[in-house]
């Protein structure tokens, strides 16, 4: 039987504690009693991560909105490693299939958006693709957690409104243990950033929304 050491993210997977707190974070819930979640969370899984995950997300497809990020000819050749666009709605099924299944294996990010799915699809979409100085196209994996983290911090105001838009209101990206989530926004074109902490050694206060 694996451990913690062995698959990190198993820690905070098997705490409920933890998976509340990420709930009330992700969420955007101030923990206010009758507060009701809004569908505006979403999240980008990048199928090529794990084989269980496209015929899982299959599966949730028949109640819930999920859509590749690639058309034509190439999302029905690639459809098994593609990335998805997910919404999580208000209740639980996406969130514990990830949780349960993904939670700090680096499947993917989550955002927060007001705008449409096709409009979040048509933004997303121009982002996976980048032209080199060679003028070469080359894949773009911003919605892998391990590229989205360390670039962020790197891009200027007109990389920032490139990757933010008028779409995404922050970008969510879980660390590679499962054990905190980095929060980032802009405000005047800078990035603003910010830290959750699952394990409650620092429950930092909700989030507000800008």
């Amino acid at each position: 039987m694996s451990d913690a050491s062995s698959n990190p993210g198993a820690a905070p997977r098997n705490d409920a504690a933890a998976r509340a707190r990420a709930i009330r974070h992700l969420w955007q819930l101030s923990g206010q009693p009758g507060q009701h979640r809004q569908a505006y969370l979403y999240a980008i899984i990048d199928a090529a991560r794990d084989e269980r995950i496209y015929p899982a997300l299959r599966q949730l497809a028949a109640k819930e909105e999920i859509v590749s990020l690639y058309q034509g000819p190439s999302a029905r050749e690639l459809a098994a490693v593609a990335p998805y666009l997910v919404c999580l709605g208000t209740s639980d099924r996406v969130f514990d299939w990830l949780w349960k299944d993904g939670w700090g294996q680096d499947w993917g990010i989550f955002l927060w958006s007001l705008v449409s799915t096709s409009t979040m699809r048509d933004h997303f979409r121009r982002l996976t693709m980048v032209r080199t100085e060679a003028n070469k196209r080359l894949l773009f994996r911003f919605y892998d957690p391990r590229v989205l983290r360390p670039f962020l911090p790197t891009c200027d105001a007109a990389q920032l409104r490139e990757m933010f838009g008028t779409v995404v209101s922050r970008f969510m990206v879980p660390s590679s243990d499962g054990t905190s989530v980095d929060v980032f926004r802009t405000n005047a074109g800078q990035l603003l950033t910010s830290r959750f902490d699952l394990t409650g050694a620092a429950e930092p206060p909700p989030i507000t929304r800008p």
